[in-house]
């Protein structure tokens, strides 16, 4: 499972580009800093590979489960 933190992410959207499965989208929603939000658009077809884990300049996403 993804999750994204809304409180540190600044909408980089690394999390966005670097899904080799186009997980994450762009969504409209707005944090409290004023940064757009990506979301997770397609949870289904998450392979846990954990890359939008590690490009997270924040640290702002953590995946549950999968490999370690």
């Amino acid at each position: 499972m993804v999750t994204i933190d809304e409180q540190y992410c600044k909408g980089c959207f690394l999390c966005l580009h670097y899904c080799p499965k186009k997980v994450i989208g762009k969504s409209k929603k707005i944090n409290g800093k004023g940064y757009t939000l990506p979301y997770i658009a397609n949870p289904d077809a998450c392979t846990m590979c954990r890359t939008c884990e590690l490009i997270c300049p924040e640290l702002a996403v953590t995946v549950e489960g999968g490999a370690s």
